[in-house]
């Protein structure tokens, strides 16, 4: 309660923080147990890093000595870090608990480092876990390996301090990891178990480790933004070269195969299917291209030319043909109104472009993702796709996704909010649409009018 006090700025300042300090509890069994809900690993790195800092600011303040003005500063430092603990979920800042010995500083130094270790783990991972076009099998096991270890070596770290229980973040982690790793079906041979704790010694290292994995996908996120960018640059010149006529055709040219030498810096072929569906076959058909003397341009227009006449399959060829003498039916009309501007995530083998860019066209899309999937690969690619908050819709091609990522994907759609549809058979936009309004018209109308 809030009590008004009389007497000098300190005088009200020590009062102060008594009552911060006397509310402030050792929390019994600050371990959460397996069926406390989510685990919420932003919320693990948030509170690693303050305890981290908690901890070093308590070195910081047994230096000061007799000079008055840091110790003040450092206090006020001290009370605005409690007072951030307080305001976040089973925050306890327990180097700060006047009626304990804290360790020695060289132990309270390797307690934070461990701190921070677990935070940049739990930030690797989250990183991971939301970056489906960048990340790789590989970064997932490995960053759960350094999870596990992170939270080992604090554990042990923790067990040099006054400290009875665990530390609640060690203790979330542990139990992700091990719902986790059930779930994805990743074995992690260390550090799992009280017998096998890693070294907090280590630190250091394993900080290090960690940053590699970050810059492991830096470097990977800059090489798909700048070969989004350069077919991106392709799309748009093969768009204006249709459009424009063969007056301004060679300029626009020219910046295609720009575009695509950029490209073959970062071990695209000119080849590449993605080059060939970005030119388009329209563009490629009226192409002279033969004698600007590209020779990267003349094989991706030859790639986009042959790829042109690759046999469809008849499901496409009839919904094209159907597209091109009529206008979309009663039904697809229906659904755009309720999709129109908005986002929508497809599940389902490899990406189809020319599918993809049908659906968006049909339904008036913002945005259409096609989430790549191996038939016995794992299905975290299709997580961050479908809990961002702009996905309006996931559509699932059972008969291309497998039923085991189907179910996955409907499960991961229900824990979202988001209407999950399945299709059974073709995936033209009135296969499409007639699945939309059989499964997900009333939960698409009642969200369009909530929003």
């Amino acid at each position: 309660m809030d009590l008004p006090l009389t007497g000098t700025t300190e005088e009200i300042g020590r009062a102060r923080r008594a009552a911060i300090e006397s509310k402030m509890q050792v929390p019994a069994g600050s371990g959460p147990s397996p069926e406390q809900g989510d685990l919420d690993l932003a919320m693990v790195e948030t509170r690693c890093r303050l305890k981290a800092a908690s901890c070093r600011l308590y070195i910081e303040r047994r230096a000061v000595g007799a000079d008055t003005d840091r110790e003040y500063e450092t206090r006020m430092r001290m009370n605005e870090m409690i007072a951030t603990a307080k305001s976040l979920p089973n925050c306890f800042l327990w180097v700060f608990w006047r009626e304990r010995t804290q360790p020695d500083d060289a132990r309270l130094a390797r307690i934070a480092q461990n701190y921070q270790a677990l935070a940049e783990a739990a930030a690797l991972m989250r990183r991971i876990d939301d970056a489906a076009s960048v990340a790789q099998e590989a970064d997932e096991v490995e960053a759960m390996h350094l999870l596990a270890e992170a939270g080992s070596a604090l554990r042990r770290a923790l067990a040099e301090t006054w400290l009875t229980d665990d530390d609640r973040d060690q203790a979330e982690v542990h139990y992700w990891l091990r719902r986790e790793t059930s779930l994805r079906r990743i074995y992690i041979e260390r550090h799992m178990t009280i017998d096998d704790p890693a070294d907090p010694a280590n630190a250091p290292d394993l900080l290090a480790r960690l940053g590699q994995v970050a810059r492991r996908l830096d470097e990977r996120t800059e090489r798909t933004k700048a070969v989004r960018g350069a077919l991106s640059q392709i799309r748009y010149h093969a768009r204006m070269v249709i459009k424009n006529g063969p007056e301004e055709a060679f300029s626009h040219w020219s910046r295609i195969a720009g575009a695509i030498e950029e490209l073959r810096r970062f071990d695209v072929a000119p080849t590449d299917r993605r080059i060939a569906e970005a030119i388009g076959r329209d563009a490629a058909s009226g192409c002279a291209a033969e004698s600007g003397g590209h020779e990267a341009l003349i094989a991706a227009i030859e790639r986009a030319r042959a790829l042109a006449h690759d046999e469809a399959s008849p499901e496409e060829e009839v919904a094209e043909a159907e597209t091109a003498v009529r206008q979309w039916s009663a039904r697809v009309l229906e659904v755009r109104e309720l999709l129109r501007g908005r986002h929508m995530v497809i599940i389902g083998g490899q990406e189809n472009a020319r599918a993809l860019e049908r659906i968006a066209s049909a339904f008036d899309l913002d945005d259409a993702e096609w989430v790549a999937l191996t038939e016995h690969g794992p299905g975290s690619p299709m997580r961050a796709p479908i809990r961002r908050p702009e996905t309006a819709i996931v559509l699932v091609i059972v008969k291309l996704a497998g039923h085991l990522h189907a179910e996955e994907a409907r499960a991961l759609a229900q824990a979202a909010g988001k209407p999950c549809v399945l299709l059974p058979g073709g995936y033209n936009p009135e296969s499409v649409a007639m699945a939309i309004v059989e499964q997900a018209s009333g939960r698409l109308a009642e969200a369009s009018r909530a929003t």
